[in-house]
């Protein structure tokens, strides 16, 4: 034990003797000892003071060692009691542990007797507050959690806004109502899809996600179902599908557009089932799970043009969410970039900051393709390159009033580069195959041929602007 953590102890004893000899022994060995003679007075040092160990003997006069225990406890629960008694008291010595006290030694004591005592209850203590520090922490962990993935994660003031999260607050109070998100790519569907969680009755139940165009075929079955061990090659364990997983909560089927039919069909049969078997076993398990799907593709052109299974599309389209883009609430852009300069602030380790009067204007005036994801990774590089309080337009990294906030390779003017493709299409053109693949053709030319900026330029990935090269024809 580590005789160097210090406590204070009330020694409470109607024996001047004694609490001095106890009193001794402690402080030697670095504690703070404070002496009562009776139990009214340790009772008032109770209330007074902080504590952190009473040891106390039974026999006193008007008030006993067990009326000190109750007393003590009735104020300060925290407070660990070491109880005094007599070699033959072995009575009073249980009775002492059924009444909450943590350790007792017999009188006439011995030093070692007093010597594990202490110990054992200083190390019981010290073990109990890093456990109680480390739980405070979680316990704040967890609120923090909740809190970004609540409603109140999704910031905005704009009527869209509102009323996309009355509607979040609606079907949240349904219990299995599968939920169908649709909006662009940075539109924040994933933050909804949380919220319609963290505001249901699931909320403490587990939130899974999974990015379905990510998932290789061979593996879609075990993925979902899970499997046993020893089912294929690679099965050295048993493994969990997502549908187990997210049994009790949410199911997040994030770019659910960009499935493969293949698996669309076996996906629309675990839907259906509500039950689930695992590769390898020949044991059903029922989950009870909510469906939430996101995309960022219109599924019915996706039916119309035979790329999604219309049934897989009305089993999911039960109550839809439209999220809007970020050009159709412009009056939220500023709000949204001091909340996250707020964040970044606080993050980087810095001061408070602002922008100044020229970059508030120069935010609104932009289209950001990438919506809220784009306008959060303007504001965060903003923020490092930042020297001082006060974020200008030069800070945001393009050519105030003549680029896009994406351009950084090319010079881009500030129509949208969506805005200038759909413009360019003419009417029998205008579905999304076409448009996707302008968008992609356009991207590719301004930044010559760069993937990787391509993909900045249009607020998605390089992998996933890839697949739906491939997908258009230009790979």
């Amino acid at each position: 034990m580590n005789e160097q953590v210090s406590m204070t102890v009330l020694v409470v004893d109607d024996d001047a003797h004694i609490r001095s000899s106890i009193g001794k022994f402690l402080i030697a060995r670095g504690h703070t000892v404070i002496e009562a003679a009776n139990g009214e007075k340790a009772v008032e040092v109770v209330k007074s003071q902080a504590v952190d160990i009473v040891i106390t003997d039974v026999k006193m006069p008007k008030m006993d060692g067990f009326e000190v225990l109750r007393r003590v406890r009735s104020i300060a629960p925290e407070i660990e009691a070491i109880v005094i008694t007599g070699v033959k008291e072995s009575e009073n010595a249980f009775r002492a542990l059924r009444e909450g006290a943590f350790d007792f030694f017999s009188k006439p004591f011995k030093v070692e007797d007093l010597n594990v005592a202490i110990q054992r209850t200083v190390r019981y203590q010290t073990l109990r507050r890093e456990k109680d520090r480390v739980q405070a922490w979680l316990d704040q962990f967890e609120a923090q959690e909740r809190e970004r993935n609540s409603l109140n994660a999704i910031i905005g003031e704009s009527e869209v806004v509102v009323k996309m999260k009355a509607q979040i607050q609606q079907v949240a109070a349904t219990g299995h109502t599968t939920v169908l998100i649709v909006g662009e790519t940075g539109t924040g569907k994933e933050l909804v899809a949380r919220a319609v969680h963290s505001e249901s009755d699931r909320a403490h139940g587990p939130f899974i996600p999974v990015n379905c165009s990510a998932i290789p075929g061979n593996l879609f079955e075990s993925a979902f179902l899970g499997h046993k061990e020893g089912a294929f090659t690679d099965a050295k364990a048993n493994q969990k599908g997502h549908f187990e997983l997210a049994d009790g909560g949410t199911l997040f089927l994030d770019e659910i557009g960009d499935m493969p039919l293949e698996m669309q069909v076996r996906l629309l049969r675990m839907l259906e089932e509500r039950c689930i078997r695992p590769v390898g076993s020949s044991d059903e398990i029922p989950v009870d799970v909510r469906v939430v799907a996101a995309t960022n593709r219109s599924l019915t052109v996706a039916v119309e043009e035979g790329n999604f299974r219309e049934d897989l599309y009305y089993r999911l389209n039960v109550f839809v969410i439209q999220v809007p883009p970020l050009r159709e609430r412009v009056g939220d852009i500023l709000v949204l970039a001091r909340h996250f300069l707020a964040d970044y602030a606080r993050d980087l380790r810095k001061p408070s900051m602002r922008f100044s009067k020229e970059a508030e204007e120069f935010l609104q005036r932009q289209v950001f393709p990438g919506n809220v994801r784009m306008l959060k990774n303007t504001v965060e590089r903003a923020a490092i390159l930042c020297v001082d309080r006060e974020i200008n337009a030069d800070d945001l990294g393009f050519d105030f009033g003549e680029r896009s906030p994406t351009a950084k390779t090319s010079s881009m003017p500030a129509e949208s580069i969506v805005e200038q493709v759909v413009r360019s299409l003419s009417d029998e053109q205008m579905n999304w195959p076409a448009v996707e693949k302008a968008l992609i053709q356009e991207a590719l030319r301004r930044t010559s041929g760069n993937q990787a900026h391509a993909a900045e330029i249009l607020g998605i990935s390089r992998m996933v602007l890839r697949y739906r090269m491939k997908r258009c024809g230009l790979l």
